[in-house]
């Protein structure tokens, strides 16, 4: 199967950082993993003499964690498992990550949590973005897990009309170019909405889709932008219960409007890219009923990364790139790592109407 990715993610290497060892998520480890473990046929754990506990929720084992919060198979940056016996004696979850796959019609699409460090550094990569055949360096053995939206119908257009795979696959990238082509990334949302609100009219008494979207996105009408936090937004502070990453600070628009007029120009890229990446190969589009809930996703991840950028940046007299890293993290650790997409999709119904 053809697997694609944006072509700044095509460069990932895992570079050891250690992050995802240390966030405390409770990974599942597969029992011929525990059987090699107890059994000997890896490294033992040199931070702790037990290294699987309970998982919090069903009967499986996780491992162990140490005093800090490292797992107990990380030592000097790097895995035991791993290095005893390469990717295979990974579970599954450490295998797969920071890659997030998506299957349907068009094939395997990739993208990358930037939870991970060395993903969210390839925001900052001066070349041109395209979508590409993702490359042998970035791709995992089968078995490849994700959202498999093969035996799935298309996505909607809008509540209880289909899309094609084409057509969709069109609006999809025509949303990323949107983002990469573009100077500013709530011009480029403005765009992306008023286009969407363009196809969303279309029947297919006026021929392809595909036939709908060209138009739609060259017009280069935009709605009026509104620099305050979105309903998008408000919608993930519901599904997320109370969380401090989701606290706003106070006065967040002129704290948000200092940081772009300081450094509007390190800004742009990396947040731009970062929506691109959150719209190819979106989940919501198999899991909400319509494009709206699409958007109404991309409009939640720029405002959570505004938020983020606020709450680490309000108080700097300067910024470099590198300040940008940890706000971009935090807002993958929210929408990837703790916003349930199908929570998300279903609530999104109300955009819909």
């Amino acid at each position: 199967m053809r697997a694609r990715c944006l072509s700044f993610h095509a460069a990932y290497c895992c570079r050891h950082s250690g992050e995802c060892c240390r966030a405390g998520w409770d990974v599942e480890v597969e029992p011929h993993i525990v059987d090699a473990v107890r059994a000997g046929r890896v490294l033992p754990v040199i931070s702790t003499p037990v290294p699987f506990e309970p998982l919090a929720e069903g009967d499986g084992l996780a491992p162990s964690r140490t005093h800090s919060g490292d797992c107990s198979f990380h030592n000097q940056d790097r895995c035991s498992l791993q290095q005893s016996a390469s990717e295979a004696m990974l579970p599954s979850a450490c295998r797969h990550f920071p890659r997030v796959f998506l299957r349907d019609g068009r094939g395997l699409l990739l993208t990358l949590s930037h939870f991970c460090p060395t993903a969210a550094s390839l925001l900052f990569d001066p070349g041109k973005v395209s979508i590409v055949d993702a490359p042998g360096s970035l791709m995992i053995a089968e078995p490849i897990e994700g959202f498999d939206a093969r035996e799935a119908l298309p996505p909607l257009v809008r509540p209880g009309l289909l899309t094609d795979v084409d057509g969709y696959a069109l609006w999809e990238e025509s949303v990323v170019r949107a983002f990469v082509d573009g100077a500013d990334a709530a011009l480029a949302l403005s765009r992306i909405d008023a286009a969407t609100e363009c196809v969303r009219s279309w029947t297919p008494a006026r021929g392809p889709l595909s036939d709908a979207v060209i138009p739609a996105f060259a017009t280069g009408k935009r709605t009026p932008y509104d620099p305050g936090l979105s309903k998008s937004f408000e919608l993930v502070r519901e599904l997320t219960g109370p969380h401090p990453l989701m606290e706003v600070p106070v006065e967040f628009a002129q704290a948000w409007e200092r940081i772009r007029q300081m450094a509007d120009d390190i800004l742009q890229q990396p947040v731009r890219r970062y929506l691109a990446a959150s719209a190819f190969g979106n989940w919501i589009a198999y899991r909400g009923e319509g494009l709206r809930s699409v958007v109404a996703w991309l409009h939640a991840c720029h405002d959570v990364l505004r938020v983020q950028m606020v709450r680490h940046l309000a108080g700097k007299s300067a910024i470099i790139p590198e300040d940008l890293i940890e706000p971009i993290r935090m807002a993958d650790y929210i929408m990837i790592h703790t916003v349930d997409s199908l929570a998300f999709g279903r609530a999104a119904a109300a955009f819909e109407r």
